[in-house]
């Protein structure tokens, strides 16, 4: 994989700079969320409804240390959705479209740091609780 640079949409670079301010988080940390929630929904992402007049990131920098785990994810919902994962562009616009759908997504569930642990599945929610009741 060769591209490094993605830039998000105006309106996915407001929502980041407000979440961020909800939260305190980095962006590159909300994207990370936001992708994960874009990958996990049903509808197909569709690139194209999204400009490019935001924010800029490094895709390293973006994906840190779990860059392979995220362009694994990448490749599996292409695979999922009929896309050609081995085209380099094609990959690029849907991890563009992933970013702005999941920012989106983001923004309407998370209005303080504590509704992230909403986003966790039951399960782990489950075993998150059982470790807190275990260490008192």
């Amino acid at each position: 994989m060769t591209f490094n640079r993605i830039r998000i949409s105006k309106d996915a670079t407001a929502k980041l700079s407000i979440i961020k301010g909800r939260t305190g988080l980095t962006p590159n940390i909300l994207c990370r969320f936001a992708f994960c929630l874009s990958i996990n929904e049903s509808v197909q992402v569709k690139p194209s409804v999204y400009d490019d007049a935001g924010q800029e990131f490094n895709r390293h920098t973006l994906t840190g240390e779990f860059d392979s785990f995220f362009m694994a994810l990448l490749k599996e919902r292409m695979l999922m959705d009929g896309l050609n994962p081995k085209s380099e562009s094609e990959m690029l616009q849907q991890f563009k479209g992933h970013l702005n759908r999941g920012v989106g997504l983001l923004y309407s569930r998370v209005k303080n740091i504590g509704d992230l642990y909403n986003l966790l599945p039951a399960k782990m929610q489950k075993i998150r609780q059982e470790r807190v009741k275990n260490a008192d």
